[in-house]
């Protein structure tokens, strides 16, 4: 019969398709197994990875936070912790008592019968202020004399230096003004309230302006402080005056501040504060008007960090590690110190990896200010950060805000050497109030004021 296949001939033909699927399916299985393979490498490779990582966030966690700290997700018990030292607050000095009085018993309050001796006694301390204190008020008679010897009038020499508004009114003035931070009218109304004395505003600020006038050897003691230290915080803000954008600038030692009120934030005004000391060090934010001064940079990390955690996190994570091995090497002595650590460390972290726009912007400035990042290893006092010179120009941030800035050039330049001479007494007497300070320097200051005048 035509198309009739014997058994043999459809057996044949079943298995030749059976070998055909098997070679097909080996050939599935190799490449299975293959990519099997790959995938295994791959996990591997992502486990190292996820180690790696996770090792790096237990370390940024023990510089971020306090050991022995367990997070607690729900709201922390309110009070000072188990075992903790309570506060008291320190019973006055014998010598600052101003009154005493005593309370005692002759008889019992129930039922009128006399009583025993005191068997034993309880003193109590009530601190309290004079809230509205009464003004003082001085009239001094100089009587002039004819001498006709000399021809001409004369008056005691012993008269003192006489002020229409006393020294106590103008450290008050000092105080309310640069570290109250009142405005003009808060003052004015501040001395009516407390002390009944009515004053003018125009009063106020011919006093501000009388004070800059005395300061001024204070002052320019400051700049030579500022230009021969051997290392400087520097770092500048805006400031108003009289609607027009200004710069404050802002200097810093260990010893004083100096403050600059100008119309530009050049490189000019940091030439002519800091000078030509070559052997110092700058500490700023990476301004660029730092950067062709004379003396070694020290760039601040702090700016780093804060650019890389809003560019690239994952490189933040690394860098603030770095960071916080920096802090450590520190705490060694300045030959013991290994710079070349952190060259490399930060070589490897400015390799272009990764083309992220938020990488390369990050590992361009660690490329470019590297050798200003790690000036501090060379040196035992300098910090690798600006936060000196930001808390010294934080007050006045403050000021601006509530002030409005200056109204006049005047104005302007007497808040800056007001304040200059202000914060460097108080940096250098750390330990005194503010009128301790500043009421001596005052009357210093009015006594060779007024003996300069006699001599004229």
């Amino acid at each position: 019969m035509r198309g009739y296949l014997t058994k043999e001939t459809r057996l044949g033909i079943s298995l030749t398709r059976l070998k055909a699927s098997v070679a097909k399916l080996r050939l599935q299985v190799k490449e299975l197994t293959q990519k099997l393979k790959e995938k295994d490498i791959r996990i591997a490779q992502l486990e190292a990875k996820l180690e790696d990582k996770e090792a790096q966030r237990k370390e940024l966690l023990s510089y971020l936070y306090k050991p022995n700290k367990k997070y607690k997700p729900d709201k922390l018990p309110l009070g000072k912790k188990p075992g903790a030292i309570g506060f008291h607050r320190p019973k006055p000095k014998l010598e600052e008592v101003t009154e005493r009085h005593t309370y005692t018993l002759t008889r019992c309050p129930g039922c009128r019968g006399p009583v025993g001796q005191a068997v034993d006694q309880v003193i109590k301390y009530e601190e309290d202020i004079i809230l509205v204190p009464q003004k003082s008020v001085k009239e001094f008679t100089i009587t002039r004399h004819w001498c006709p010897k000399c021809e001409t009038y004369v008056k005691s020499a012993q008269v003192p230096p006489i002020s229409r508004i006393g020294l106590k009114t103008l450290g008050y003035i000092l105080y309310a003004r640069y570290r109250l931070r009142l405005p003009l009218e808060r003052i004015k109304e501040s001395l009516a309230d407390l002390h009944s004395l009515k004053i003018s505003e125009g009063e106020i600020v011919s006093k501000l302006q009388e004070a800059k006038i005395m300061f001024g050897k204070d002052y320019e003691a400051i700049k030579v402080l500022i230009q021969s230290a051997k290392v400087v915080y520097a770092d500048e803000t805006g400031w108003r005056m009289d609607g027009q954008n200004w710069w404050l600038w802002a200097f810093v030692n260990e010893r004083g501040i100096q403050y600059l009120l100008e119309d530009t934030r050049g490189k000019g005004i940091a030439e002519q504060a800091l000078g030509d000391k070559t052997d110092r060090v700058i500490i700023s934010d990476g301004y660029a008007a730092y950067k062709n001064l004379p003396g070694d940079k020290q760039q601040c990390w702090v700016h780093l960090l804060r650019s890389a955690k809003i560019h690239s996190p994952p490189l933040y994570c690394k860098l603030a590690i770095l960071y916080h091995q920096l802090l450590r090497e520190l705490e060694k002595p300045p030959n013991e110190r290994n710079k070349q650590y952190f060259r490399d460390r930060l070589d490897t972290l400015a390799e272009k990896k990764d083309q992220n726009l938020g990488n390369l912007k990050v590992q361009a400035r660690i490329t470019r200010d590297q050798d200003a990042l790690l000036t501090c290893l060379d040196y035992m006092d300098v910090l690798p950060e600006n936060n000196t010179a930001e808390r010294a120009i934080r007050p006045q941030v403050v000021m601006r805000k509530i002030f409005g800035g200056s109204r006049s050039i005047n104005g302007a330049k007497a808040h800056a050497v007001n304040t200059s001479v202000i914060e460097t007494m108080r940096k250098q007497n750390p330990d005194n109030n503010f009128f301790e300070i500043m009421l001596p320097l005052l009357e210093k200051r009015i006594k060779e004021r007024h003996d300069s005048h006699s001599e004229l």
